[in-house]
């Protein structure tokens, strides 16, 4: 596996009884010495080194990773992926009981980058999303979406960038996003006839057969959502399948912050159905 971020450093090779007798500068050598930077007597995580892949070709998760609230009956690493399911539509990063967040064990360089996860999703409720990004907690994160939501002539596909963050700490947390119905305009004219209905299906379909790449990137203060999938020709088309690459307009942040992260979330229409999911490959490079 080639997983070049650095873990989280801590002191558990120093019993928590030698610690207590241990100096400052003491304690800041020994979490120097396994790759960390300390601010202020405080062990924090250092930098990611770019570029970073993991395949998920193991039996777990390596080191690199952190999962939030951590719940082993919905995930299992095997046959290179993770098999996750959720149900209940509670799951989203603004939901600070959330289960399984993929959190890589490092704090992203100050520069321009695509980061994507690759996926194949089976949408079986209707109500299903995908997310990739930053996340420092539930109220600051900045992430790519692609939702399977279900409305009027069935479901459609959407396309989000949602940047979330708290300006002060007397402040609820605000909300800048942008988003794109791909079956209404992008792809497909009308999904509410019957041609573009039959489109509109098989392309949800193909996301689970043939997957696709959510890809969140950052241009300078600028970030924006992207996705790479499948596009079948429509019934009567002599025409192959085309992979195509969608995106949204962009959001701004100005300072670096948070953790890269994936996750595979509910609506809360999904109810008790279940929804799987196949993430096959996760990947940050620097932008070129």
């Amino acid at each position: 596996m080639v997983a070049l971020a650095v873990s989280i450093v801590g002191t558990a090779s120093c019993p928590a009884g030698a610690q207590d007798q241990l100096s400052q500068a003491e304690k800041d050598r020994l979490a120097a010495s396994d790759g960390g930077v300390v601010v202020g007597g405080e062990t924090i995580l250092r930098e990611i080194g770019l570029p970073f892949h993991d395949p998920f070709d193991g039996a777990e998760l390596s080191d690199s990773w952190s999962v939030i609230n951590r719940n082993a009956d919905k995930y299992v690493v095997e046959g290179g992926a993770i098999f996750a399911l959720e149900s209940g539509g509670k799951t989203h990063p603004k939901n600070p009981d959330a289960d399984n967040l993929y959190v890589v064990e490092g704090l992203m360089p100050n520069t321009d980058f695509d980061m994507s996860v690759k996926a194949k999703l089976d949408a079986k409720t209707g109500y299903e999303d995908v997310w990739v990004g930053l996340r420092a907690d539930d109220t600051n994160y900045l992430a790519a979406n692609i939702s399977v939501y279900s409305k009027g002539c069935g479901a459609s596909l959407y396309l989000s960038i949602e940047n979330r963050r708290t300006l002060s700490a007397e402040d609820k947390p605000q909300e800048t996003s942008f988003t794109s119905n791909l079956l209404d305009g992008p792809i497909i004219g009308n999904i509410c006839n019957k041609s573009g209905r039959a489109l509109g299906d098989t392309i949800i379909s193909s996301m689970n057969t043939d997957g696709f790449t959510l890809t969140l990137s950052r241009r300078g203060y600028r970030y924006k959502a992207s996705i790479e999938l499948e596009i079948p020709p429509e019934a009567g088309d002599t025409g192959t399948a085309q992979r195509a690459t969608y995106s949204t307009s962009s959001v701004s942040r100005v300072a670096a912050f948070g953790q890269p992260f994936f996750m595979l979330g509910q609506s809360s229409k999904a109810g008790n159905g279940e929804t799987t999911v196949l993430f096959e490959d996760f990947t940050i490079s620097a932008a070129e």
